[in-house]
């Protein structure tokens, strides 16, 4: 049986059930069969490893792979061990308190390995979780890597944490399934030029396509006029969703009401047709119900459920004489509150028909809008209406604060206990401790003198240097290779070697103990010194900006003194 995870818009939630999937399929998918098929090749395909999705923002991204995943459950999932989809989300006042990095390795180790796997050292994070992902065939999808890559200078384009660097550098070079990771701009690093990567870019959806998604939303007209409209609105799934949405809604789905949208004059291109679109929903939407709530989920950069925007909005509903305020007031009882006074059917009438008009993706439960739309609201309630705009800030900050610091992970069942016969290697305590004993031999091995180097078999490891304090155990291990370890240590260090080579050993595991096994003492020096080095980073990062801050005033005294002491002529102004 497949064990499959799909990452829930409100959480880390397992969806185990086919029902998960088709929650996740979106309505009005059209077109991109050849975009399906090759990622169906790459599944199939084991030279494939790594795959490289990438197009701009509103192509259809996430819509491809929903599609593409949904096609999968119904054909069995193409004899897949496991399928485990993650989505990065910009952290944001309303939700968990961590880091989307750090969030991704806590649920995806404790997923794979258990308790023991999602406390391994930060730094390792990434390797370890490639090594779990290894042992079985897995389709392992990462969607929203544009919030961690790095936006400019000689790094623009690669991701800014070492930890995913790592992962996908390792599933790069051997991986018996797939790993498909999605973002907005090409994406760059180590595992680039690997043999087992293929880079695919979506372009725009053709005109047919384009055609047939204007009439889905209910827009009539002839095909020569529809062809003309799609190509006119760049081809762009949203755009053609939002003026579909947008004729249908306001104008009963007749195209000549087009000169209704206005035209932008500004020098930007880049969205300047949603743009268009926007601005005239919002001539329809405005004092409305419905533009209360976009600009509540426009400060939200997650997916959210009704219910955190009821303990939002909560406490505007008991204001008296919210009736009877100005409609045009800046407040947040008549900006937002307007939402939070209907009853719970008005509220999802309201609910649906921004989901009709394209500005609001629900599923499951769940309210997310689209990059374009989410910055457009916001920066017109920040601009427009800035009390509304602090006040809402300080309703998310009071509700963050509510949250736990630490947020704890579901029960969740390890991928190993579930399927007890994985295809590689061996339990993830004594690969860690083999890589350690494994890394420390080499060390003392480079440090060696050559005339103090005592030739041995390769099978066997000596030097006549003093041996650390970790390898004292068994100090007799270069005379006597052939002799039983008699510690957990001694054993890791002895497989060091074949561990290091270019075929891992194979053993037979069930699962990861219930208990924590006691790691080594160099495992224990590396948390304290990883918990020292993160203590020195925020320290130096503190001091630099006391630094700039020092520099900045600095500079404006000295502009002070000169403007005060010295005559024009000498400063090189003009009086």
């Amino acid at each position: 049986m497949t064990k499959i995870f799909i990452r829930d818009e409100d959480g880390c939630n397992a969806a185990d059930t086919g029902a998960g999937i088709k929650q996740q399929q979106m309505a009005g998918i059209f077109g991109r069969s050849r975009d399906a098929g090759l990622l169906s090749t790459a599944w199939a395909n084991p030279q494939t490893r790594l795959l490289l999705l990438h197009g701009p923002t509103g192509i259809g991204k996430t819509a491809l792979l929903n599609k593409w995943l949904h096609s999968l459950q119904q054909k069995g999932w193409h004899d897949a061990e496991a399928v485990y989809v993650w989505s990065f989300y910009p952290p944001d006042l309303a939700h968990s308190v961590l880091d989307p990095v750090e969030e991704f390795f806590q649920h995806a180790l404790s997923w794979f390995g258990g308790k023991e796997a999602a406390h391994s050292p930060k730094l390792l994070q990434g390797e370890v979780l490639a090594k779990l992902v290894q042992t079985h065939h897995v389709l392992l999808v990462l969607d929203g890597l544009e919030i961690l890559q790095s936006q400019g200078g000689s790094s623009i384009g690669r991701l800014v944490d070492p930890r995913l660097n790592s992962l996908l550098e390792c599933l790069a070079e051997h991986s018996p399934g797939l790993c498909v990771a999605v973002s907005r701009k090409p994406l760059l690093g180590n595992f680039s030029g690997k043999p087992g990567v293929k880079r695919h870019e979506l372009e725009m959806l053709p005109v047919e396509d384009g055609v047939r998604l204007l009439r889905y939303n209910g827009v009539t007209g002839e095909d020569d006029k529809l062809r003309e409209m799609a190509v006119d609105f760049g081809q762009n799934p949203l755009t053609l969703n939002l003026l579909g949405g947008y004729l249908a809604v306001w104008h009963q789905g007749d195209w000549r009401r087009m000169d209704q949208i206005p035209i932008l004059l500004d020098h930007v291109d880049e969205g300047r047709q949603v743009r268009r679109l926007l601005m005239a929903n919002a001539v329809e939407l405005a004092d409305t119900p419905e533009e209360a709530l976009l600009y509540l989920l426009s400060m939200l950069y997650r997916p959210t459920r009704m219910d955190t925007l009821a303990n939002l909005i909560e406490a505007s509903r008991s204001w008296p004489f919210g009736w009877f305020q100005k409609k045009r007031q800046d407040s947040y009882a008549s900006r937002i509150g307007a939402f939070g006074r209907l009853n719970k059917r008005k509220q999802y009438a309201a609910v649906l028909q921004l989901r009709q008009l394209g500005l609001v993706s629900l599923s499951g439960g769940c309210f997310c809008l689209s990059q374009w739309v989410r910055e457009t609201y916001q920066r017109q309630l920040k601009y427009d209406w800035p009390i509304t705009w602090k006040e809402t800030n300080r309703r998310l900050m009071l509700f963050h604060s509510t949250l736990p610091k630490e947020p704890e992970l579901p029960d969740i069942s390890p991928l190993l206990a579930t399927l007890p016969q994985p295809r590689v290697a061996t339990k993830l305590t004594e690969a860690m401790a083999s890589a350690a004993a494994a890394r420390e031999i080499s060390a003392v091995a480079e440090t060696m003198p050559p005339a103090q180097a005592v030739p041995q078999p390769e099978e066997a490891f000596t030097a006549s240097v003093e041996v650390p304090e970790t390898l004292a155990a068994e100090p007799t291990m270069a005379q006597h290779p052939a002799e039983e370890p008699k510690t957990q240590v001694d054993e890791s260090a002895n497989q060091a070697q074949p561990l290091a080579s270019s075929q891992p050993a194979v053993a037979k595991i069930l699962h990861f103990p219930g208990k924590p096994v006691s790691l080594s003492r160099e495992l224990a020096e590396v948390n304290k010194l990883l918990a020292q080095l993160e203590y020195y980073q925020k320290s130096l990062q503190m001091l630099q900006i006391r630094t700039k801050k020092f520099q900045k005033c600095v500079r404006q005294l000295d502009k002070d003194v000169q403007s005060v002491h010295y005559s024009p002529s000498r400063t090189g102004t003009d009086a």
